[in-house]
């Protein structure tokens, strides 16, 4: 039963937690000046949806590296996966903190030179456009676009949901007054700035990630009493199954399909649509080399906030730490009983840039999903430059209010919302753009059925659980179950069916899909440097 795993919360209530800082009021307000000024500076690039919606595609690798691990790095990773590890145990972090950064790995070797060749060629900015040129047909661009409007929200909604609570804590303020205050400072520089705001503040934020992050596991190991020797004698001795490697989980069976599930989100970080859309952006292909480097290490660097599980575990078996009775308490917990002031400010300012840097890059994502798959691409509408920016703009306040509903309403932890809106991605974008572009057998109606089946199940089974009372055996999380069906369903689909595979594209598409993964493969050949492609009508 997947409540036995994750008791449910309600985040409005008490945290459980007491703390009064003048100085993290202090850092807030500074960084949140900083957002704004880098929202303002950005606007005035903003003068066609390239811009708005792709950073003019001149992003160095450094810039985008740190702005693809920010934005997985999150409100979600920072804080629901802490809270799940206090809850679950040494394993679940294990498990985390080395198989998400393999998956940034994966992403750049199946999509990275790809990705950046499509952007080029055929103008691309948006995860949709790749789905679309590669099966050119519009029915897929949409599933795309309905795909990344739905992820979206879950995503945000998980960042949201954090926001609150980070925010309630420095602020003299409740969750939802919190909240409202989030939002409105995200939602400014993200509306104003578009996708440049955006990668400019993933790379201050990432920074400051890392630097709290070091600073956090330092103050929390030092600080507790007897160190790691004496946490681990503590839960040893009281709860020892929590450093159980099993690959059962802390309750055996009734784990074991959260341990998958959770090899499943890793194994869908290329069907992530920032991850898709980011290499777009990169300035020069060369750079790639050294991105999942960048990426892949700036994450385990940030997996270091995860420490707070076992030690803040030790400390409520010792009665020394008073239990908050809300799991997503856990980091900012740890950081109070051990850490002085000055840090606990810093680095709960720098989860709140965590929450704010994947807030706007999947702001823009959404957004662009509405104005440029749907209203230009899908419905052929002729927008000028200024009515692209400015729809983007009101969609993507629209979508902000409507994450902010779900994060004040949604009912269980922040992970299994996180976890939700990755799904809803996955199912569509991992099957239709990470398989497809690496495999000529893909078909259209693999595409339709896998994806649209994948989006289908995902909304039941990943909101079903939590809303409705549902319940799935051995902790198995439904939008993961439905990712897996949808892409059994999109290969099986695809042997049988042969409409739009790799005989079907234009020339320039077919050298693309023949692209060497890291190296190889002629990109300078006429086919693909020409871009004088028929239109994929």
């Amino acid at each position: 039963m997947i409540n036995l795993v994750f008791p449910l919360q309600s985040w409005g209530g008490n945290l459980g937690i007491e703390y009064n800082s003048p100085a993290a009021v202090m850092f807030l307000v500074v960084f949140s000046l900083l957002m704004i000024g880098i929202g303002i500076v950005a606007a005035r690039f903003q003068t066609d949806q390239e811009e708005y919606f792709a950073a003019g595609r001149r992003g160095g690798i450094f810039v985008i590296a740190l702005s693809m691990f920010a934005s997985i790095q999150s409100g979600w990773g920072m804080i629901g996966v802490t809270g799940t590890g206090s809850v679950i145990g040494v394993e679940y972090l294990i498990l985390v903190a080395v198989g998400t950064p393999l998956g940034f790995v994966l992403s750049y070797w199946l999509l990275g030179r790809k990705m950046r060749m499509l952007g080029e060629l055929r103008d691309a900015i948006t995860a949709p456009d790749a789905m679309y040129h590669r099966f050119q047909d519009e029915r897929v661009r949409l599933l795309g676009a309905i795909s990344v409007l739905l992820g979206s929200m879950g995503y945000l909604a998980a960042q949201y949901a954090a926001l609150g609570i980070i925010g309630a804590l420095i602020l003299p303020v409740n969750f939802f007054e919190a909240l409202l205050i989030g939002l409105a400072i995200v939602g400014f520089y993200t509306v104003i700035g578009g996708m440049l705001a955006a990668i400019w503040s993933d790379a201050v934020q990432g920074v400051m990630m890392i630097v709290g992050s070091l600073l956090s596991s330092y103050y929390i190991i030092t600080g507790f009493p007897g160190g790691v020797s004496g946490m681990i004698s503590s839960i040893s001795t009281s709860q020892p199954a929590f450093f159980d490697f099993t690959l059962l989980g802390m309750d055996g069976l009734g784990a074991l399909g959260l341990v998958l599930s959770v090899v499943v989100i890793q194994l869908t970080v290329p069907g992530q649509p920032h991850a898709t859309t980011k290499f777009y952006m990169i300035k020069d292909v060369s750079l790639l080399r050294w991105g999942a480097l960048i990426t892949a290490a700036s994450y385990m660097l940030t997996a270091l906030y995860w420490v707070a599980a076992p030690f803040v575990r030790a400390g409520i078996i010792e009665g020394t730490i008073p239990d908050p009775g809300n799991p997503d308490a856990t980091l900012p917990l740890a950081l109070v009983e051990f850490a002085p002031d000055i840090v606990v400010a810093f680095v709960l300012t720098a989860v709140i840039a965590a929450i704010m840097s994947t807030s706007n890059g999947f702001l823009n994502m959404s957004s662009a999903a509405v104005v440029h798959d749907y209203f230009i691409g899908y419905r052929d509408k002729d927008l000028s430059d200024r009515q692209q920016v400015l729809y983007g703009r009101i969609t993507t306040v629209a979508i902000l209010i409507a994450a902010g509903v779900l994060a004040a309403t949604f009912p269980g932890l922040i992970f299994v919302l996180g976890a939700a809106g990755w799904a809803i991605f996955a199912a569509v974008i991992f099957p239709c753009v990470a398989i497809a572009y690496n495999w000529k057998g893909a078909t259209t109606e693999g595409a339709l059925w896998g994806g649209g089946l994948g989006l289908g199940l995902t909304l039941v089974l990943a909101y079903g659980v939590e809303y409705l009372g549902l319940s799935l055996p051995m902790g198995i999380l439904g939008g993961q179950l439905a990712t897996v069906i949808g892409v059994l369903v999109f290969v099986v689909v695809s042997l049988v069916t042969s409409t739009n595979s790799y005989d079907d594209l234009n020339r320039d598409m077919q050298e693309i899909l023949d692209l060497g993964r890291i190296r190889g493969g002629d990109v300078s050949s006429p086919a693909i440097t020409m871009s004088n492609h028929p239109d994929d009508d």
